[in-house]
């Protein structure tokens, strides 16, 4: 069973429930669980998140735990957990199925960032560059948006109810900082680029994955040249595995793995275009926030998909994915064979907002979620699941998950 329907079934009667509470207990897995769209959604109930399932169609109402959805920006997830951020920018890992949390250490943790103060005298993150003649002034973020400038991918490597086995990496400002750490560490430990390290120096991360292949995170710079990061001895180790890649462009860029361990690489293309119907903006907002335009949204225009050739070191470019859907945003990007999961479209990209500036700077315009079809190069709909239309189209900006009870 999905976990959607796990759930439902402890509502049929009493021998069902204690059937779903046992399995609960045992904490047995739940394999090949379909992807969900993660959302907030106030239609259902205040403060309500609700998972929908795009291979059954189904939604399931779930009570986010500690603050409601709608207060919580959503910045990666993995291995069916989310990672959040709390009113003061400390990052927070949910699994928004049992309520299980953990606290990441605090953003002054970080070895460029320090509580200090705003031009007022109020209390404010100061964020470093590195030392040298040639370093930049400190930017004051403002504590309850430091996350919107300061974190950029969030990536773990297994569920975070693994404890100490579950280790984070976090890509995070200024530009090409790479920050680990293990749950119960008392400290982020920083990995800059510098002689020996093999990582390239002052350059822009735009994914991360982990592989279970091999145990290893790798990285997706900017150019499209992707780096190895082995973070399982006692010391860091990152290698160069495509370099010199020539024509990438600006597109958003993402990493993912084939069942069978392939690369890909997805190069999403996105344009501002002006709806025809404008969004609400409570006046307060637009008073306080510059550059709000209740027509403006953010929409993808094209995608491409690249087969990594690390022998030839090269990128082919493919003409599409006849066996595979994948899913890409916020979340950790998923390559997923459709003949495992029933409803998926074969050949398609299930596809969420991911870009910081229009998710964060206007939280009220409308979000996109999607289905990019590979074949007809266009966009379609995901169907609407509850009586308000397009419930999932606002702020946070929603996410994939894998729904799991672990």
């Amino acid at each position: 069973m999905d976990v959607p329907g796990a759930v439902r079934s402890g509502a049929v009667c009493t021998s069902w429930n204690a059937a779903y509470a046992a399995f609960r207990r045992l904490r047995a897995p739940s394999p090949r669980q379909p992807p969900c769209l993660l959302y907030a959604s106030d239609s259902l109930a205040p403060g309500a998140a609700a998972l929908h399932c795009v291979a059954t169609g189904a939604t399931l109402r779930i009570p986010f735990p500690r603050a409601p959805l709608a207060r919580r920006p959503l910045l990666g997830s993995g291995h069916g957990w989310v990672v959040t951020a709390d009113e003061a920018s400390n990052l927070h890992l949910v699994n928004p199925v049992t309520g299980a949390q953990a606290a990441l250490l605090p953003v002054t943790a970080l070895h460029n960032v320090k509580m200090g103060t705003d031009e007022r005298g109020g209390p404010a993150y100061t964020v470093y560059d590195e030392p040298g003649p040639n370093s930049k002034p400190p930017i004051i973020l403002e504590i309850g948006r430091a996350h919107e400038y300061l974190y950029h991918r969030v990536v773990l490597s297994t569920s975070p109810s693994a404890s100490r086995a579950c280790v984070v990496v976090l890509l995070h400002m200024p530009m090409g900082k790479i920050s680990f750490t293990k749950l119960g560490d008392d400290r982020w430990t920083l990995f800059s680029p510098c002689e020996g390290t093999g990582l390239p120096w002052k350059c822009f991360y735009k994914d991360a994955m982990y592989s279970d292949v091999d145990g290893l995170f790798y990285l997706l710079l900017i150019n499209a040249s992707i780096v190895s990061l082995d973070l399982n001895g006692s010391s860091p180790v990152a290698r160069m595995i495509l370099d010199n890649v020539s024509g990438t462009g600006t597109r958003a860029k993402y990493l993912v793995q084939t069942p069978a361990g392939d690369f890909l690489q997805a190069w999403r293309l996105k344009d501002y275009v002006d709806s025809p119907t404008p969004v609400d903006i409570p006046q307060e907002y637009m008073d306080e926030e510059e550059g709000q335009d209740p027509y403006v949204e953010l929409n993808t225009v094209d995608i491409e998909i690249y087969k990594v050739d690390l022998h030839g070191q090269k990128l082919e470019l493919m003409k599409g994915l006849p066996d595979y859907a994948l899913f890409l945003g916020f979340n950790a990007s998923m390559c997923l064979p459709i003949k495992d999961f029933d409803g998926l479209k074969a050949n398609c990209v299930y596809i969420t907002d991911d870009s910081p500036e229009y998710v964060n700077l206007l939280k009220y315009n409308r979000r996109e979620v999607g289905i990019w079809s590979m074949a007809e190069q266009s966009m379609s709909k995901l169907v609407d699941v509850a009586p308000v239309l397009c419930p999932w189209l606002n702020w946070p900006s929603p996410i994939w998950i894998k729904p799991s009870f672990l």
